[in-house]
Protein backbone atom coordinates (compact mmCIF):
# COMPACT_ATOMS: atom_id res chain seq x y z
CA UNK A 1 0.00 0.00 0.00
CA UNK A 2 0.79 3.51 -0.74
CA UNK A 3 2.10 6.01 2.16
CA UNK A 4 0.07 8.32 0.83
CA UNK A 5 -2.54 9.55 2.88
CA UNK A 6 -5.91 10.76 1.46
CA UNK A 7 -8.63 12.39 3.74
CA UNK A 8 -12.34 12.18 2.69
CA UNK A 9 -14.88 14.69 4.38
CA UNK A 10 -18.15 13.84 3.64
CA UNK A 11 -20.94 13.54 5.84
CA UNK A 12 -23.05 10.72 3.80
CA UNK A 13 -22.13 7.44 5.36
CA UNK A 14 -22.75 5.37 2.30
CA UNK A 15 -20.95 7.66 0.16
CA UNK A 16 -17.32 8.08 2.85
CA UNK A 17 -17.69 4.41 2.43
CA UNK A 18 -17.87 3.97 -1.24
CA UNK A 19 -15.47 6.35 -1.68
CA UNK A 20 -12.79 5.18 1.39
CA UNK A 21 -13.36 1.71 -0.76
CA UNK A 22 -12.68 3.09 -3.63
CA UNK A 23 -9.35 4.30 -2.64
CA UNK A 24 -7.94 1.82 -0.52
CA UNK A 25 -8.41 0.04 -3.98
CA UNK A 26 -5.99 2.30 -5.59
CA UNK A 27 -3.63 1.57 -2.89
CA UNK A 28 -3.98 5.03 -0.56
CA UNK A 29 -4.10 5.49 2.97
CA UNK A 30 -7.40 6.63 3.91
CA UNK A 31 -8.48 8.55 6.81
CA UNK A 32 -12.41 9.72 7.06
CA UNK A 33 -14.18 12.28 9.12
CA UNK A 34 -18.35 12.93 8.68
CA UNK A 35 -18.52 16.35 9.42
CA UNK A 36 -16.29 19.45 8.98
CA UNK A 37 -15.37 19.92 12.44
CA UNK A 38 -13.84 16.27 12.51
CA UNK A 39 -12.71 16.86 9.41
CA UNK A 40 -10.18 19.59 10.56
CA UNK A 41 -9.15 17.47 13.87
CA UNK A 42 -8.12 14.64 12.03
CA UNK A 43 -6.19 16.80 9.67
CA UNK A 44 -4.27 18.08 12.60
CA UNK A 45 -3.86 15.07 14.19
CA UNK A 46 -3.08 12.88 10.82
CA UNK A 47 -1.54 15.12 8.42
CA UNK A 48 -2.88 14.35 5.10
CA UNK A 49 -2.05 14.29 1.72
CA UNK A 50 -4.34 15.35 0.12
CA UNK A 51 -7.92 15.78 1.26
CA UNK A 52 -11.67 15.17 -0.53
CA UNK A 53 -14.35 17.22 0.70
CA UNK A 54 -17.38 17.62 0.29
CA UNK A 55 -19.47 21.01 -0.07
CA UNK A 56 -23.02 20.36 1.99
CA UNK A 57 -22.42 19.14 5.18
CA UNK A 58 -24.22 19.82 8.46
CA UNK A 59 -22.62 22.68 11.17
CA UNK A 60 -19.47 23.37 9.59
CA UNK A 61 -19.57 23.38 5.05
CA UNK A 62 -16.87 22.50 3.21
CA UNK A 63 -16.11 25.83 2.49
CA UNK A 64 -15.34 27.03 6.10
CA UNK A 65 -13.41 24.04 6.16
CA UNK A 66 -11.49 25.10 3.54
CA UNK A 67 -10.77 28.30 4.71
CA UNK A 68 -10.15 27.09 7.90
CA UNK A 69 -7.15 25.09 6.43
CA UNK A 70 -5.92 26.98 3.90
CA UNK A 71 -5.14 29.62 7.13
CA UNK A 72 -2.89 26.94 8.69
CA UNK A 73 0.87 26.86 7.35
CA UNK A 74 1.00 23.30 7.21
CA UNK A 75 -2.23 23.13 4.81
CA UNK A 76 -1.16 25.86 2.21
CA UNK A 77 -0.39 23.16 -0.24
CA UNK A 78 -2.12 19.96 0.70
CA UNK A 79 -4.62 19.37 -2.54
CA UNK A 80 -7.98 20.10 -1.51
CA UNK A 81 -10.73 18.54 -4.27
CA UNK A 82 -14.01 19.49 -4.12
CA UNK A 83 -15.94 16.33 -4.61
CA UNK A 84 -19.90 17.22 -3.93
CA UNK A 85 -23.12 16.86 -5.63
CA UNK A 86 -23.72 20.59 -6.19
CA UNK A 87 -23.28 21.73 -9.50
CA UNK A 88 -23.78 24.77 -10.43
CA UNK A 89 -21.09 27.54 -11.59
CA UNK A 90 -21.19 29.90 -8.48
CA UNK A 91 -20.11 26.93 -6.24
CA UNK A 92 -17.47 25.58 -8.06
CA UNK A 93 -16.36 29.36 -8.70
CA UNK A 94 -16.49 29.95 -5.04
CA UNK A 95 -14.56 26.93 -3.78
CA UNK A 96 -11.96 27.66 -6.06
CA UNK A 97 -11.21 31.36 -4.82
CA UNK A 98 -11.21 30.15 -1.24
CA UNK A 99 -8.42 27.89 -2.27
CA UNK A 100 -9.98 24.64 -3.89
CA UNK A 101 -7.61 22.64 -5.75
CA UNK A 102 -10.54 20.91 -8.09
CA UNK A 103 -13.94 20.60 -8.00
CA UNK A 104 -15.68 17.57 -9.37
CA UNK A 105 -19.77 16.93 -9.18
CA UNK A 106 -20.46 13.08 -7.73
CA UNK A 107 -23.44 12.56 -10.79
CA UNK A 108 -20.73 13.90 -13.71
CA UNK A 109 -17.82 11.93 -12.61
CA UNK A 110 -16.57 8.64 -13.19
CA UNK A 111 -13.86 6.20 -10.65
CA UNK A 112 -11.53 6.59 -13.77
CA UNK A 113 -11.46 10.39 -13.64
CA UNK A 114 -11.75 10.84 -10.18
CA UNK A 115 -8.34 8.67 -9.75
CA UNK A 116 -6.60 10.60 -12.92
CA UNK A 117 -7.26 13.80 -10.89
CA UNK A 118 -6.15 12.49 -7.90
CA UNK A 119 -3.20 11.55 -9.40
CA UNK A 120 -2.89 15.06 -11.67
CA UNK A 121 -3.06 17.05 -7.82
CA UNK A 122 -0.48 14.86 -6.38
CA UNK A 123 2.08 15.39 -8.94
CA UNK A 124 1.33 18.72 -9.03
CA UNK A 125 2.00 19.17 -5.33
CA UNK A 126 5.06 16.89 -5.24
CA UNK A 127 6.59 19.52 -8.01
CA UNK A 128 5.67 22.48 -5.99
CA UNK A 129 7.51 20.93 -2.79
CA UNK A 130 10.72 20.33 -5.04
CA UNK A 131 10.38 23.64 -6.32
CA UNK A 132 10.21 24.57 -2.85
CA UNK A 133 13.17 22.50 -1.75
CA UNK A 134 15.24 23.63 -4.39
CA UNK A 135 14.78 27.10 -3.59
CA UNK A 136 15.02 26.72 0.24
CA UNK A 137 18.08 27.75 2.25
CA UNK A 138 19.91 25.97 5.02
CA UNK A 139 19.69 26.71 8.55
CA UNK A 140 21.64 26.18 11.63
CA UNK A 141 20.25 26.70 15.24
CA UNK A 142 21.79 25.59 18.48
CA UNK A 143 20.27 25.49 21.94
CA UNK A 144 21.79 25.52 24.97
CA UNK A 145 21.40 26.55 28.80
CA UNK A 146 24.08 27.67 31.22
CA UNK A 147 21.98 25.54 34.04
CA UNK A 148 21.86 22.16 33.85
CA UNK A 149 18.40 20.59 33.35
CA UNK A 150 16.40 23.03 31.36
CA UNK A 151 15.25 20.84 28.81
CA UNK A 152 17.48 21.53 26.22
CA UNK A 153 18.02 18.00 24.58
CA UNK A 154 14.36 17.36 24.61
CA UNK A 155 13.31 21.24 23.10
CA UNK A 156 15.90 20.16 20.12
CA UNK A 157 14.49 16.47 19.54
CA UNK A 158 11.32 18.50 19.23
CA UNK A 159 12.50 21.00 17.04
CA UNK A 160 14.05 18.03 14.46
CA UNK A 161 10.87 16.21 14.59
CA UNK A 162 9.05 18.99 13.52
CA UNK A 163 11.23 20.18 11.05
CA UNK A 164 11.30 16.97 9.74
CA UNK A 165 7.50 17.02 9.71
CA UNK A 166 6.37 20.15 8.76
CA UNK A 167 9.28 21.55 6.22
CA UNK A 168 10.63 19.97 2.99
CA UNK A 169 14.21 20.41 4.15
CA UNK A 170 16.17 17.26 5.13
CA UNK A 171 16.78 18.04 9.24
CA UNK A 172 19.72 16.78 11.49
CA UNK A 173 20.22 16.87 14.79
CA UNK A 174 23.95 16.80 16.39
CA UNK A 175 24.13 15.70 19.76
CA UNK A 176 26.64 17.92 21.57
CA UNK A 177 25.70 17.89 24.80
CA UNK A 178 28.97 15.95 26.00
CA UNK A 179 30.32 14.45 27.44
CA UNK A 180 27.57 12.50 27.18
CA UNK A 181 24.50 13.08 25.11
CA UNK A 182 20.84 12.16 25.79
CA UNK A 183 19.72 11.64 21.81
CA UNK A 184 21.54 8.49 21.05
CA UNK A 185 20.43 6.96 24.69
CA UNK A 186 16.86 7.85 24.30
CA UNK A 187 17.44 6.34 20.47
CA UNK A 188 19.04 3.41 21.97
CA UNK A 189 22.02 3.59 20.24
CA UNK A 190 26.02 3.21 21.46
CA UNK A 191 29.23 2.73 19.71
CA UNK A 192 31.79 4.29 17.77
CA UNK A 193 29.61 5.93 15.07
CA UNK A 194 29.20 9.54 17.41
CA UNK A 195 30.37 13.03 16.89
CA UNK A 196 33.98 13.06 18.52
CA UNK A 197 35.00 9.87 16.53
CA UNK A 198 33.56 11.85 13.32
CA UNK A 199 34.62 15.35 14.57
CA UNK A 200 38.40 13.27 15.42
CA UNK A 201 38.89 13.17 11.68
CA UNK A 202 41.20 16.19 10.14
CA UNK A 203 38.75 18.81 7.70
CA UNK A 204 40.23 17.38 4.45
CA UNK A 205 38.45 14.06 5.36
CA UNK A 206 35.09 15.67 5.84
CA UNK A 207 32.72 15.13 3.43
CA UNK A 208 29.14 14.60 2.79
CA UNK A 209 29.02 10.91 1.96
CA UNK A 210 31.52 10.62 5.65
CA UNK A 211 28.68 12.65 7.41
CA UNK A 212 26.05 10.33 6.08
CA UNK A 213 28.53 7.25 7.34
CA UNK A 214 27.91 8.56 11.20
CA UNK A 215 23.63 9.83 10.95
CA UNK A 216 21.48 7.38 11.76
CA UNK A 217 17.47 7.81 10.91
CA UNK A 218 15.05 9.00 13.30
CA UNK A 219 11.48 7.05 13.31
CA UNK A 220 10.42 10.74 13.42
CA UNK A 221 12.24 11.33 10.17
CA UNK A 222 15.24 13.19 10.77
CA UNK A 223 18.86 12.20 10.70
CA UNK A 224 20.90 12.47 14.10
CA UNK A 225 24.44 11.91 14.91
CA UNK A 226 24.83 11.27 18.85
CA UNK A 227 27.13 12.05 21.18
CA UNK A 228 29.21 9.15 23.09
CA UNK A 229 27.14 6.25 25.31
CA UNK A 230 30.24 6.78 27.81
CA UNK A 231 33.20 8.63 28.98
CA UNK A 232 35.52 9.95 25.88
CA UNK A 233 38.48 11.49 25.42
CA UNK A 234 37.55 15.01 23.09
CA UNK A 235 40.80 15.82 23.32
CA UNK A 236 41.04 14.49 19.48
CA UNK A 237 38.58 16.59 18.18
CA UNK A 238 39.52 19.25 15.71
CA UNK A 239 37.65 21.97 16.20
CA UNK A 240 37.56 22.71 12.95
CA UNK A 241 36.42 19.62 11.90
CA UNK A 242 33.57 20.03 14.22
CA UNK A 243 32.97 23.42 12.69
CA UNK A 244 32.85 22.06 9.10
CA UNK A 245 30.05 19.72 9.90
CA UNK A 246 27.01 21.72 10.68
CA UNK A 247 28.24 24.16 8.13
CA UNK A 248 28.38 21.36 5.44
CA UNK A 249 25.11 20.32 5.82
CA UNK A 250 23.69 23.76 6.04
CA UNK A 251 25.20 24.58 2.83
CA UNK A 252 23.78 21.30 1.25
CA UNK A 253 19.88 22.65 2.20
CA UNK A 254 19.57 21.22 5.92
CA UNK A 255 17.88 22.46 8.70
CA UNK A 256 20.42 21.45 11.54
CA UNK A 257 19.90 21.68 15.14
CA UNK A 258 22.93 20.93 17.37
CA UNK A 259 22.05 20.57 21.04
CA UNK A 260 24.31 22.03 22.88
CA UNK A 261 23.79 21.48 26.31
CA UNK A 262 25.21 23.81 28.80
CA UNK A 263 27.59 24.66 26.05
CA UNK A 264 30.98 24.30 28.06
CA UNK A 265 32.63 22.77 25.18
CA UNK A 266 30.71 23.88 21.94
CA UNK A 267 31.78 27.40 23.63
CA UNK A 268 35.52 26.61 23.85
CA UNK A 269 35.45 25.15 20.52
CA UNK A 270 33.66 28.15 18.71
CA UNK A 271 30.48 26.07 17.55
CA UNK A 272 28.34 28.78 18.48
CA UNK A 273 30.00 31.27 15.56
CA UNK A 274 28.34 28.90 12.83
CA UNK A 275 25.08 29.02 14.12
CA UNK A 276 22.59 31.05 12.31
CA UNK A 277 20.05 31.25 15.17
CA UNK A 278 21.30 30.48 19.34
CA UNK A 279 18.46 29.83 21.37
CA UNK A 280 19.08 30.56 25.30
CA UNK A 281 16.80 28.45 27.16
CA UNK A 282 15.56 29.52 30.51
CA UNK A 283 12.98 28.04 33.74
CA UNK A 284 11.15 29.16 36.05
CA UNK A 285 14.06 28.79 38.28
CA UNK A 286 15.69 31.67 39.49
CA UNK A 287 19.58 30.84 38.50
CA UNK A 288 18.24 29.57 35.05
CA UNK A 289 17.13 33.12 34.15
CA UNK A 290 20.25 34.63 35.70
CA UNK A 291 21.86 32.83 33.55
CA UNK A 292 20.24 32.99 30.75
CA UNK A 293 20.59 37.28 31.40
CA UNK A 294 24.45 36.12 31.12
CA UNK A 295 24.31 34.61 28.01
CA UNK A 296 22.11 37.10 26.36
CA UNK A 297 24.48 39.71 27.36
CA UNK A 298 27.92 37.58 26.57
CA UNK A 299 27.36 35.61 24.20
CA UNK A 300 27.10 38.90 21.68
CA UNK A 301 30.67 40.15 22.73
CA UNK A 302 31.75 36.26 21.81
CA UNK A 303 30.37 35.93 18.59
CA UNK A 304 30.56 39.36 17.13
CA UNK A 305 27.02 39.54 16.14
CA UNK A 306 27.11 36.92 14.14
CA UNK A 307 24.60 35.07 15.40
CA UNK A 308 21.03 35.89 16.00
CA UNK A 309 19.70 35.10 19.56
CA UNK A 310 16.24 34.07 20.63
CA UNK A 311 15.60 33.50 24.67
CA UNK A 312 12.88 30.65 25.18
CA UNK A 313 10.95 30.26 28.83
CA UNK A 314 10.52 26.03 29.09
CA UNK A 315 7.68 25.61 31.13
CA UNK A 316 8.96 22.28 32.96
CA UNK A 317 5.34 22.30 34.79
CA UNK A 318 2.88 22.55 32.20
CA UNK A 319 0.32 22.91 34.01
CA UNK A 320 1.38 25.60 36.61
CA UNK A 321 1.00 29.08 36.14
CA UNK A 322 3.38 30.77 34.33
CA UNK A 323 5.75 31.98 37.17
CA UNK A 324 6.84 35.57 37.34
CA UNK A 325 9.83 36.23 35.04
CA UNK A 326 12.08 39.13 37.21
CA UNK A 327 15.40 36.84 36.48
CA UNK A 328 15.04 37.46 32.68
CA UNK A 329 16.18 40.23 31.24
CA UNK A 330 13.57 41.01 28.96
CA UNK A 331 10.34 39.21 27.41
CA UNK A 332 11.14 35.20 26.15
CA UNK A 333 10.49 35.47 22.19
CA UNK A 334 8.70 31.86 22.67
CA UNK A 335 7.42 30.09 25.13
CA UNK A 336 7.09 26.21 25.40
CA UNK A 337 5.43 23.91 28.00
CA UNK A 338 7.96 21.08 28.91
CA UNK A 339 6.96 17.49 27.34
CA UNK A 340 8.91 14.66 27.02
CA UNK A 341 6.43 12.61 24.72
CA UNK A 342 6.50 14.84 21.36
CA UNK A 343 3.08 12.71 20.88
CA UNK A 344 1.47 15.00 23.73
CA UNK A 345 2.05 18.05 22.51
CA UNK A 346 -0.98 19.92 21.30
CA UNK A 347 -2.05 20.30 17.85
CA UNK A 348 -0.84 23.08 16.62
CA UNK A 349 2.38 22.19 18.65
CA UNK A 350 4.12 25.04 20.28
CA UNK A 351 7.29 23.95 18.68
CA UNK A 352 5.62 25.40 15.60
CA UNK A 353 6.71 28.96 17.43
CA UNK A 354 10.42 28.60 17.59
CA UNK A 355 10.52 26.90 14.23
CA UNK A 356 9.01 29.56 12.46
CA UNK A 357 11.41 31.99 14.32
CA UNK A 358 14.55 30.25 13.44
CA UNK A 359 13.58 29.62 9.75
CA UNK A 360 13.81 33.60 8.96
CA UNK A 361 17.00 34.23 6.84
CA UNK A 362 20.04 36.21 7.99
CA UNK A 363 19.52 39.98 6.70
CA UNK A 364 15.47 38.87 6.97
CA UNK A 365 15.41 38.75 10.92
CA UNK A 366 11.87 39.69 12.78
CA UNK A 367 12.87 43.59 14.19
CA UNK A 368 12.97 41.44 17.87
CA UNK A 369 16.05 39.82 17.05
CA UNK A 370 19.33 40.53 19.73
Amino acid sequence: MSSIKVLIIEDDFEALTMYALMLERWGYQVIRAQNGAEGIQQALQNPPDLILLDVMMPGMDGYAVCTQLRQDRRFQTVPILFLTAVANVDARVKALTIGGDDFMVKSAISSEELQARIKMALAREKRIRHSAAVEAKGVTVGLLSLRGGSGVSTLAMNLAFHSARYSQQPTTLIDLSLPIGNIGAWAGVSGTRHIIELASRPPTEISSAVIKQFSLQHIGDFSFISAPSQITDVHTVDPRSLRLIPSMLRDEGAFVVLDLGRGELPLYWGIPTVCDWLVIVATEDSLSQHLAGVALEGLPKMLGNNSSLLLLYNHRDAGAMRQTLTGLPRKPDVEIPFSPNLASLPAPSPVIDLWEAVRFRLGQRPDWYV
